[in-house]
């Protein structure tokens, strides 16, 4: 499991390590199971909570281009430019 999990996660396990995270997955497991069997206990079971309000779905002016224009920095090509964030 420990080995399948690393895969998911795309992380290298060295066999010496594989022990230990055993046994610190076993605990994590372990208090999950311990947390539901609260939560069965001591909760209230599932109640029908009111419905949410719905408006209409009507179709309005929008201003998109001049809401792009009035809140971009910076424009190249017509469209917004943000800061480079990956290097």
């Amino acid at each position: 499991m420990v080995r399948r999990i690393a895969t998911l996660a795309r992380l290298e396990v060295a066999d010496r390590d594989l022990p230990v995270l055993t046994g610190q997955l076993a605990r994590i497991v372990s208090y999950i199971d311990q947390i539901r069997e609260i939560a069965a206990q001591e909760l209230p079971g599932p109640h029908s909570p009111a419905a949410t309000p719905v408006r209409q779905d009507a179709a309005r002016p929008a201003s998109g281009r001049e809401a792009l224009d009035a809140n971009a920095a910076r424009q190249l090509h017509g469209y917004g430019v943000v800061p480079r964030v990956v290097g």
